[in-house]
């Protein structure tokens, strides 16, 4: 199966620690990824990912893979919304990778996305690319929530994230 990779990066004006416990504490992660992050951050646990979206109710199920405080967490997880099968080879995996320097944090997330199966509805066609799609357009809109909410800044975003989240 053909598979998309996909890079973001940001650069956070904090120290790593700080950066790693956003990204694995529950309470932070509903905030800025706007997801429910159920798993223990061990290697081989499971991770269900609950979508935070208003009337929708569906679990994405996943593994944790690798989990180095506080330099790299991989995982993978099948998002139901692909319409792909539960094997292997449809799951998506995702990378992130801290370095630290002089007090700043420069993280960067690698996501790896199987291609979408063609949909077609009354009003609308999901193609190939619909997986890429969204995963470029989630990782652009969730890493300033993050550096956002890392360096307690005040912002819009921010505020109506932390809203959604309490949700």
């Amino acid at each position: 199966m053909p598979y998309a990779t996909l890079c973001d990066q940001i650069t956070i004006a904090t120290p790593a620690p700080a950066v790693w416990n956003a990204l694995v504490d529950r309470d932070k992660s509903r905030i800025w990824a706007g997801a429910d992050f159920a798993t223990d951050w061990q290697p081989g646990s499971s991770l269900v990912l609950t979508p935070l979206i208003v009337g929708k109710k569906s679990a994405d199920k996943g593994e944790v893979l690798r989990a180095i405080a506080p330099d790299i967490l991989s995982y993978r997880v099948l998002p139901r919304v692909s319409g792909l099968p539960d094997l292997p080879e449809n799951y998506s995996l995702i990378t992130i990778r801290l370095a630290e320097t002089a007090g700043q944090t420069r993280l960067e997330v690698t996501h790896s996305v199987p291609a979408s199966p063609v949909r077609r509805g009354k009003n609308f066609e999901i193609g190939p690319d619909s997986g890429r799609n969204h995963v470029a357009f989630y990782w652009r809109s969730t890493l300033p929530l993050l550096r956002d909410l890392v360096e307690n800044r005040d912002t819009m975003a921010l505020r109506i994230a932390r809203h959604a989240a309490r949700q």
